[in-house]
């Protein structure tokens, strides 16, 4: 059987055929060359059929349990579409192999697709340089998963060599996850201009709820490193570090803020963003060598902030475990949170800063902060003056003790140090029961994100 395929190149019309393998029972692999395949080959392996983007736009349907292998070349700029009843199907590098994408898309109805292993970067991959996004979950586009890849505007040698324009004009958000119940697990992100970002596509809440944000890195940056605008979002164990003084023209009087991690309406609605877990995550605002054009402080000023939480409602988070080492005293700011779980997290400013604060503030509406757990956090300074029915114990205001805590605060390196006062100081009541290394807590607790 042929699926036929309009394709059309400098004006001229191409008739396509992507020819499928003898029917069988059972899941199948296919594989796809862009160098030696060809669109009226079988898909063996053998015999493998071209790219990525040409094998989905052919309409093809792939059952659950189907793999598709990639091997080394462009696949172009694929769509993802179609879902199954129960299962997955998987499309993934063939080992020993790298495929680039310009982009990836997961349209609506997208549902039970995995892609691992792939480089997205428009300018590895015959694409132009430019502020669009990267890897997108439409709305609609449901229980997908993208691991094991890497993302990037521009290799590093080339975004080493950017201006201020240059990143403005040339790198745009690596992830945006606008439908529900999709993994972004285990990626590696770079020079872009945000990193992952779970949105929300009405007043009401609705977008990408449910998202798992887990052990990604996203390192060179300069606006938000993690966003997450929805309900029911988890994210965990993910790394940021060296976001930069980037001021788009015409701005230069108010830059906009930079956070590792940052949650808004931006709507005008009060709908809440309730049962969110922001886990285990750190945040280091620079950390070794960095890109030498561009400052990480615009005229002194304006570094990234760390976790920051702007306008509430928010109901039922846990913000567990979380080191944030930035400049500014917004380290861990929450505005307008209830009912929820502040624990176990280590908040001081990285070496060069001296302001850092875990913050509970009133939501933009004037509300307070009501009835959350504040217990066992390791900050320079705790500010909790707002909150009310507060729960709070065994918290630990360091000042600018760090040599009496922190293995070696200078090189960020903030696990406790034998002798450290934060040592069997913590409770277990409300606590996690591992740590940000996730390694077992053992009686009595610690303060901070590490166990000693």
């Amino acid at each position: 059987m042929a699926v036929r395929l309009r394709a059309c190149c400098a004006g001229t019309t191409l008739l396509l055929a992507v020819t499928a393998p003898p029917a069988q029972a059972g899941p199948a692999s296919f594989y796809l060359d862009p160098v030696h395949g060809s669109p009226a080959n079988p898909g063996t392996s053998a015999e493998p059929w071209r790219t990525l983007e040409e094998v989905l736009a052919s309409g093809r349907a792939f059952a659950a349990g189907d793999i598709l292998y990639l091997r080394t070349g462009n696949h172009g700029n694929p769509v993802v579409h179609g879902g199954v009843a129960t299962g997955s199907r998987t499309i993934r590098a063939q080992a020993g192999h790298t495929p680039r994408l310009r982009g990836l898309r997961f349209q609506p109805g997208a549902t039970g697709w995995t892609v691992s292993g792939v480089l997205v970067s428009p300018a590895e991959a015959g694409g132009a340089l430019g502020t669009g996004t990267l890897v997108q979950f439409d709305s609609g586009a449901t229980g997908n998963t993208l691991r094991d890849s890497q993302l990037r505007a521009a290799p590093d040698a080339v975004a080493a060599e950017w201006g201020n324009n240059d990143w403005v004009d040339r790198s745009g958000t690596a992830v945006l996850v606008a439908g529900a119940r999709n993994l972004v697990l285990d990626n590696r992100i770079r020079n872009v201009r945000n990193g992952v970002m779970v949105e929300r596509t009405s007043k009401a809440g609705a977008g990408g709820t449910g998202t798992v944000v887990r052990g990604n890195r996203v390192e060179h940056f300069w606006e938000d490193a993690f966003r997450c605008k929805v309900s029911g979002c988890v994210v965990e164990y993910n790394r940021a570090v060296n976001s930069y003084a980037v001021v788009p023209p015409g701005m230069e009087d108010d830059p906009p803020h930079r956070d590792m991690f940052q949650s808004y309406r931006g709507d005008g609605s009060f709908t809440e963003i309730a049962d969110v877990v922001l886990r285990g995550n750190v945040f280091l605002s620079r950390q070794g060598a960095r890109y030498t054009r561009i400052p990480f402080q615009y005229n002194g000023k304006y570094t990234t902030q760390g976790i920051g939480c702007f306008d509430g409602p928010y109901r039922n988070w846990t913000v567990e475990n979380n080191v944030v080492l930035v400049e500014v005293g917004l380290a861990l700011a929450l505005y307008g949170i209830d009912d929820s779980r502040i624990v176990n997290n280590t908040v001081v400013p990285g070496p060069l800063g001296n302001a850092s604060e875990l913050r509970i503030m009133p939501e933009k509406g004037g509300n307070p902060a009501e009835r959350n757990v504040i217990r066992n956090n390791l900050v320079h300074k705790l500010n909790i003056g707002a909150a009310v029915n507060t729960r709070q114990s065994n918290n630990i205001t360091v000042g600018t003790a760090y040599d009496s805590y922190f293995v070696d605060h200078a090189t960020h390196d903030v696990r406790l140090k034998p002798g450290s006062p934060a040592i069997d100081a913590g409770t277990p009541l409300d606590a996690p029961t591992i740590d940000a290394g996730r390694q077992s807590r053992t009686l009595p607790y610690d303060v901070g994100a590490y166990e000693f």
